[in-house]
């Protein structure tokens, strides 16, 4: 049994890796979540924290074999400990406790011992319960993983003449001890090796015995847990569910062995007391991934002093954030959906409508969580501070911001040491933000000092900074989401947020972002950006300003870029050139060069010249402008040549127009200088995308500039040679490079052979 949970567990968490294959965001990795079990004092139920990966299971470990249980990285302190703990006068360490009882093995029980808890026994002539331990370190050396782990089990009979040799003693043992507290200690080692033994009668025996109908200390749970798996007695769930209510060690296994076969319904015919019905309804909770409001007030009407109830209305509240925050900010499908699903990589992702149509849904549910809290929390309630802090969080997602407002200074001003003050803090920035009108929301000098102040917590930032976006402030905006950059990356290709995005409101096109210089280029236009350039430029005198705007200041060169590459899209030539000028020449000597790329690789370089040579192609333009290959100076000579192209005046229209047309081409997909107009390329796309991504997709895949611009030269073209070699690129701009070039066959036969490769290209030029 024990090899089992140990196994599964592990299989899990593998699993929970596996996937990982072919990432596509989801899970924990997308779960929104402001209102954080760690601010309670729920330990004892982390197992049972809303987890989308792995619900219902941790990666604690469970020892259910030894006098204490374990665990590890956590504050809790077992109930035995604190037994023993009062029982030596609180003269030995808590800690010299934990440490014996989790530590020590048979062998190490004697004088001089290496611990300080045994010793004291030893020197305080404690013998009763000295030999207690001696029997229970001698049962756990039986039943411990490490003796059942042989896979064979070569050594299991004589492990089993061993184990009902130790039981017979601990009956003996029990039945003769006249002290009642370690009688009942020595019962409860009889009950569990007893377990271990497959002897269930025994169990039942020992358990109505010295447990039944009396104290129902630790002792009395620990041994009702073996007597729970008596599934004959229709009672058995009315002792397994009282343990998620009274027994932190047996939290986790009372679930995990008993959920599968748990029916409330079936269970609630054998419930003898409210209690019972409370505990049942708590059990069931625990494994009810979708709405639980119903339980909630069944529980609450059979024991509103319940314990679990107060952590229980928490996880309800962290399902409604996933449910409400995960769409809403991200734009992603909630990790557990609300129906109790889990949604996953779905083929047919919602669209951003209908997620915030769900979320909008969801807003309803927490309306009616709150109507519960607020009808309920001015009784006597486990754990108020729980129940004022969850009516705070329902307020926000029901939109009740005055009201929540309103909590959050009566609580502050009630409990002013809480740590969940610093979450309030952050959900009070959020309703003085959203509470402002659309178009007028600025982040205030109070909301500045909080988001200064919570500067670590990615998902405060990120949610205000959606929130101020959704209310038309994009320059703080897309600060406070610049602020969410992973501190380990250099560059901007590392957010700790990933969320999707529409370009269209109608699409159905979703594209992941994983970090905010990828949103701005996906989702805003030139004028977007060209504000928060503006806001760059404006001095920033106040410390808060200068720490909210503190990425994007770093990142202003790339800004810069950035827009310039907008308005190139836009086809806004002279305000790209402009905007790429402000970069200043540092700039462009750190980046798009083949021994200094700044935040670039090795792919980002412009290793040709786009106005006279192509991929794959031998020189074939004779060109005399010499220039260092960059943005600016390719904006710089497209202008100039346009102008040229353009005035009737000039002389070789053709050529210049020639050029013009090589220079867009390659300004392209398939070009050597894709990087004027993307971040990033790929050659794959699909048509009924080209007018919901970016501005000039169509152009990018199509090329349709470059094919005008041919036909222009072609215009102006003084010879058949040269009109055949723009008729041959025309073919080559709308095949793609493909080598089949109809158009020329048809209109220049005679020359149709010869510019059918690339080697006579420079020769037909000449002629322009």
């Amino acid at each position: 049994m024990k090899k089992s949970l140990l196994f599964t567990i592990l299989l899990l968490s593998s699993w929970a890796q596996s996937i990982a294959c072919g990432y596509y965001p989801c899970g924990e990795d997308i779960r929104y979540s402001l209102f954080k079990p760690k601010y309670f004092n729920y330990k004892a139920y982390q197992y049972f924290y809303y987890n989308a990966d792995l619900f219902g299971y941790d990666s604690y470990y469970y020892n259910d074999d030894s006098d204490t249980f374990e665990l590890h990285n956590s504050n809790l302190i077992a109930a035995n400990e604190l037994d023993w703990f009062h029982y030596v006068g609180q003269k030995v360490p808590l800690s010299a406790i934990n440490l014996f009882l989790n530590n020590a093995v048979y062998s190490d029980m004697h004088q001089n011992s290496r611990f300080e808890f045994l010793n004291y026994l030893y020197q305080h002539r404690n013998y009763d319960a000295i030999r207690y331990l001696i029997a229970a370190k001698q049962c756990e050396q039986l039943t411990t993983l490490n003796q059942d782990s042989d896979p064979w089990e070569r050594a299991q009979p004589a492990n089993d003449v061993k184990k009902n040799q130790i039981l017979n003693q601990l009956i003996q043992l029990t039945n003769k001890c006249k002290d009642k507290k370690f009688q009942r200690k020595y019962a409860f080692l009889t009950i569990r090796l007893a377990h271990y033994t497959g002897k269930q009668a025994l169990i039942n025996s020992f358990f109505e015995t010295y447990f039944q109908n009396k104290t129902k200390d630790y002792l009395y749970y620990w041994s009702s847990y073996f007597y729970g798996f008596d599934t004959d007695k229709k009672v058995y769930m009315n002792y397994i569910a009282a343990l998620t209510e009274h027994c932190p060690e047996k939290f986790y296994a009372s679930y995990y062995y008993f959920h599968d076969r748990f029916h409330l319904d079936k269970a609630l015919q054998f419930a003898k007391t409210n209690e019972d019905r409370a505990n049942l309804y708590g059990y069931a909770s625990l494994q009810n991934l979708g709405p639980n409001l119903e339980y909630l007030k069944q529980l609450y009407h059979y024991n509103p002093k319940s314990k679990l109830l107060a952590f229980l209305l928490l996880r309800e509240v962290n399902k409604i954030e996933d449910w409400v925050y995960t769409p809403y900010y991200s734009n992603f499908e909630p990790s557990v959906e609300s129906s109790g699903t889990y949604y996953g990589d779905s083929e047919n992702r919602s669209t951003s409508i209908t997620l915030r149509a769900r979320s909008e849904k969801d807003r309803l549910y927490a309306q009616q969580v709150l109507d519960f809290v607020q009808a309920t929390k001015g009784s006597t309630l486990n754990d108020s501070k729980l129940w004022n802090a969850a009516e705070i969080q329902l307020l926000f997602i029901s939109r009740k911001y005055s009201n929540c407002l309103q909590a959050i200074r009566l609580f502050s001003k009630k409990y002013p040491q809480e740590k969940i003050n610093l979450e309030l803090e952050q959900i009070k920035a959020l309703c003085l933000v959203t509470q402002q009108p659309q178009g007028k929301a600025v982040l205030t000098a109070e909301v500045t000092a909080i988001v200064f102040k919570n500067n670590k917590d990615k998902h405060f930032l990120f949610a205000l900074g959606r929130e101020l976006e959704f209310k038309g402030n994009i320059v703080q905006g897309i600060a406070l989401m610049a602020l969410c950059n992973d501190p380990k990356e250099e560059n901007y290709a590392y957010s700790e947020m990933e969320w999707r995005g529409n370009r269209l409101p109608n699409s159905d096109y979703l594209q992941v972002f994983y970090n905010y210089f990828d949103y701005l280029d996906f989702m805003y236009s030139a004028a977007d950006l060209q504000k928060i350039i503006n806001q760059l430029n404006t001095p920033l005198t106040n410390h808060s300003d200068q720490f909210v705007y503190k990425q994007l200041l770093k990142d202003k060169g790339y800004l810069i870029d950035l827009l310039g590459t907008k308005y190139i899209r836009e086809d806004q030539l002279g305000m790209a050139y402009k905007t790429y000028k402000m970069a200043g020449d540092k700039y462009w000597q750190d980046n798009y060069n083949a021994w200094e790329r700044g935040r670039y690789d090795d792919n980002y370089e412009f290793n040709l010249n786009p106005f006279s040579q192509f991929k794959h192609t031998e020189d074939f333009v004779t060109y005399t402008d010499d220039f260092v290959v960059n943005k600016l100076s390719v904006t710089q000579h497209l202008i100039k040549y346009l102008n040229i192209a353009n005035n009737p005046k000039s002389k070789d229209r053709a050529y210049y127009y020639f050029i013009i047309a090589n220079c867009y081409y390659n300004m392209t997909s398939g070009g050597n200088s894709w990087m004027m107009r993307r971040y990033s390329t790929s050659n794959y796309y699909d048509e009924k995308y080209l007018d919901q991504d970016i501005i000039d997709e169509r152009e990018f895949r199509l090329r349709k500039k470059a094919l005008n611009y041919y036909k222009l030269a072609m215009q102006y073209a003084s010879s058949d040679k040269f009109k055949a070699l723009c008729t041959r690129m025309m073919d080559y701009t709308q095949e793609e490079g493909s080598g089949s070039f109809p158009l020329l066959k048809k209109s220049y036969p005679d020359y149709y052979q010869d510019l059918s490769n690339c080697e006579s290209l420079s020769n037909y030029f000449h002629f322009h």
